[in-house]
């Protein structure tokens, strides 16, 4: 059980990894990501700038 377990999770992570490989390569996926993750570090950059000014 324990080694068919393992066994299940070696593969998933093989599968999702390939899935990421895949995504990598994908321009529009990366842009899309990289535009998500300027619009969350902005939404935080003005956040900490308001709470900084109350404080």
């Amino acid at each position: 059980m324990y080694v068919a377990k393992r066994l299940s999770n070696k593969l998933a992570r093989e599968a999702k990894v390939r899935e990421l490989q895949q995504k990598v390569q994908d321009q529009e996926y990366m842009e899309a990501a990289i535009q998500r993750i300027a619009l969350v570090l902005s939404r935080k950059l003005v956040e900490n700038n308001s709470n900084m000014r109350t404080q």
